[in-house]
């Protein structure tokens, strides 16, 4: 049985899978940024099966766009407790964000 096309070229379970990867990137990232986990931590998960996604560069990140676009996902989820603290890295590592608003992202 082929999986059904809804007008994008995306089936319901590449859609599916692909708000999983948002989901677990998303997560990782924000447990990562909040040292929930370490680096040895994510370096030995990368080497699974699946990997470690995160949402943000581990070398130079996260930007100041990946913050804000963490914070939107976790608008978007009602993790508000999760925007608080990723707003707070987000002022300490780039504090013209002090004084933006949400539109300013948008």
């Amino acid at each position: 049985m082929e999986a059904e096309d809804y007008g994008y070229g995306k089936s319901v379970e590449d859609m599916q899978k692909e708000d999983e990867l948002l989901f677990t990137a998303y997560n990782n990232s924000f447990d990562f940024l909040t040292k929930k986990v370490t680096m040895d931590y994510v370096l030995d998960a990368s080497e699974s099966e699946f990997g470690y996604v995160l949402a943000h560069n581990t070398h130079n990140g996260p930007t100041k766009e990946e913050l804000e676009n963490m914070i939107l996902y976790f608008i978007e989820t009602e993790e508000y407790e999760k925007c608080a603290t990723l707003k707070g890295i987000l002022n300490k590592d780039y504090p013209e964000s002090i004084n933006e608003s949400l539109e300013n992202w948008l």
